[in-house]
């Protein structure tokens, strides 16, 4: 007799790659296959169809051609932040759920609209943020507590690029924001994690290229973020050419400290004692790994797609008022010289 245990057992859903030739889409493809079906794939790149042929399944050149075609639970969205937007939401009019690369959505208004329409179609929007996944991160969330009241954070991330921002993320029209909205968008989601929204963000920013100044991408950011109720204040810093490549959160608490770096977490009393440490040496793929199979094993998971919306709009709020306040600034600095 066939076991029971068998009919307990969820199928795999079905996925349509959106975006797959690109160089996320191409790291995301075989993790994906772990956890999903892929029945199909849309790409315009002139390398997208040989890719589908060898990965063994149908090439669209379009997304309405995918839609018309294929019969697929879920998309995987990797393409430039321009599209973002209007992928995801024909994606949610069909039905069909979105698990997509950051950000979330370039404004509020977009991060609204993306929200109605997910909760219109009962359909999930998750966005792809590893650290979530990661054992260090998710262990400085866990203790936060230990530190006492939070009363100051700085958290760094710079790349160390020779170069030039080339690709999609030189174009404004596609990137629709420097590394505020680029790397950023990976902290900003982190410290929502732990924090509150900001009150009070004073920005600076800095272009390392002139024709990134011309462009306004930004290839440096820095941050002030006060949160007048808790005591709490905090710096944050982006970039992407700096000396070395470095990620650091540091957060001070009454009661203690919490260092965080990609490999590991420690926990500090006062004084720096060294009181638990968290390490991780596993690759990268390891947090991507768990990061798609969770993501495509609750896609139905009312709750767990609540808290991820309600966390997302909070990221985006956020980003999108810093972006919104610089050009405030500009335009009060344009009125004076005129």
């Amino acid at each position: 007799m066939p076991s029971d245990r068998s009919e307990n057992v969820r199928p795999r859903p079905r996925v349509l790659v959106v975006g797959f030739a690109g160089h996320q889409g191409k790291e995301y493809l075989p993790i994906v296959r772990e956890s999903a079906d892929v029945v199909g794939g849309v790409d315009p790149a002139p390398a997208a169809s040989s890719l589908a042929d060898e990965s063994g399944f149908p090439h669209y050149d379009t997304l309405g051609e995918a839609l018309e075609s294929a019969d697929f639970d879920a998309a995987v969205v990797t393409v430039p932040h321009s599209e973002h937007f209007p992928v995801s939401t024909k994606l949610l009019a069909h039905g069909r759920h979105v698990i997509k690369e950051k950000p979330f959505a370039i404004t509020e208004q977009e991060a609204r609209h993306l929200i109605h329409l997910s909760q219109k179609a009962d359909r999930s929007v998750f966005t792809l943020l590893q650290r979530n996944f990661s054992p260090v991160f998710r262990f400085a969330q866990e203790n936060l507590a230990r530190v006492g009241e939070p009363y100051w954070f700085s958290y760094d991330y710079h790349f160390n690029l020779a170069h030039p921002t080339t690709g999609w993320r030189a174009s404004r029209e596609q990137a629709m924001g420097g590394v505020l909205l680029d790397m950023g968008y990976h902290l900003v989601d982190v410290l929502t994690g732990m924090f509150p929204e900001p009150s009070r963000v004073h920005s600076a920013f800095v272009h390392h290229y002139q024709e990134m100044r011309d462009r306004r991408l930004e290839d440096l950011v820095s941050l002030m973020c006060s949160y007048p109720s808790t005591g709490l204040a905090g710096s944050l810093r982006v970039s992407r050419h700096n000396y070395e490549k470095v990620e650091h959160l540091c957060v001070l608490g009454t009661k203690g400290a919490l260092n965080v770096t990609p490999g590991a977490a420690v926990l500090h009393s006062i004084g720096g004692l060294p009181l638990e440490r968290r390490t991780w040496k596993g690759p990268k793929t390891d947090a991507v790994r768990s990061m798609i199979a969770h993501h495509l094993g609750h896609l139905n998971d009312h709750h767990y797609r609540q808290d991820h919306l309600r966390r997302q709009l909070a990221v985006v709020r956020t980003i999108n008022g810093i972006y919104r306040d610089r050009l405030r600034e500009q335009d009060r600095l344009a009125d004076r010289c005129a």
